[in-house]
C-alpha cells in the first residue's frame, strides 16, 4: 500500500517538474523571439541610415559597430542558408546575451577584420543544427558595416580548456562555437567548433 502511494507522489511530482520546466523554456523562447522581433528592425533602420566604410582590413573600434541607437548590443546578423539558421549578433556571451541572440565573444575580432571572429550560441535555440555543417557551406555575417560571406573549412569537437580555437589568426576567419554533444540533457561537456573562412570583400548588401 505505501508503495503505491510513493510511487502515485513520485508521479505527481515528475508531471509537476515537467511543468514547471516547459513553463521556463516556453517563457525564455517567447522572450527571445520578442527580442528577435524588435532588435530586428532596430537595426535594419539602422543600416538604412549607414554607409560602407571601407575594405574588410580597415581595424574598426568597437563603438564603430555598436552605433548608440542599438542599445541592446546588436550589430549584424549571422545566416547559415543550407541549414535554415538566421539569428542577430550581439555584443558578449554571457547568459543574458545567449538568451537573447548568437554573442561575439569581446576579445575577438569583428566580422571581416583581420584575424579571428568568433561566435558563440547555444545548440538547443539559434545555433540548432549547427553540426549539420559541411566543408564549404556559406555563412553571411550581415552588419552596419556591410556583409561578409565565409566558407567552412572545417568542424571538430574540443574540451571547454580549448580556448586555443578563439585566439587570433593572420587573415580574416569566423569561429563559431557551441556545446556537445547536441542532444545532451543539461550542460553538456564539450564544444563544437567551426572555422570558416573570409571567402569574399565586403559587399554593401541588404540584411
Amino acid at each position: 500500500m505505501h508503495h503505491h502511494v510513493r510511487l502515485r507522489w513520485l508521479e505527481r511530482s515528475l508531471f509537476a517538474i515537467g511543468i514547471l520546466f516547459f513553463g521556463l523554456w516556453f517563457r525564455n523562447d517567447s522572450a527571445a523571439r520578442t527580442f528577435q522581433s524588435i532588435e530586428s528592425k532596430k537595426l535594419e533602420a539602422a543600416q538604412l541610415q549607414s554607409q560602407p566604410v571601407g575594405p574588410p582590413a580597415r581595424r574598426l573600434s568597437a563603438k564603430a559597430w555598436l552605433p548608440a541607437t542599438l542599445e541592446s548590443g546588436v550589430f549584424g546578423r549571422i545566416e547559415i542558408p543550407r541549414l535554415g539558421i538566421s539569428a542577430l549578433i550581439a555584443e558578449g556571451a554571457g547568459p543574458e546575451q545567449l538568451k537573447r541572440a548568437v554573442g561575439h565573444i569581446k576579445t575577438t575580432a569583428f566580422p571581416g577584420q583581420p584575424g579571428n571572429c568568433a561566435l558563440a550560441g547555444h545548440r538547443d535555440s539559434f545555433l540548432r543544427g549547427l553540426g549539420a555543417l559541411c566543408e564549404n557551406d556559406v555563412i553571411r555575417i550581415a552588419t552596419l558595416q556591410g556583409t561578409y560571406t565565409y566558407e567552412v573549412e572545417w568542424s571538430t569537437v574540443v574540451g571547454p580548456e580549448r580556448v586555443d580555437v578563439l585566439a587570433s589568426t593572420e587573415g580574416s576567419c569566423l569561429t563559431l562555437v557551441t556545446c556537445y554533444p547536441f542532444r545532451a540533457v543539461g550542460p553538456a561537456p564539450e564544444r563544437f567548433v567551426v572555422r570558416a573562412r573570409l571567402v569574399e570583400p565586403m559587399a554593401w548588401a541588404a540584411l
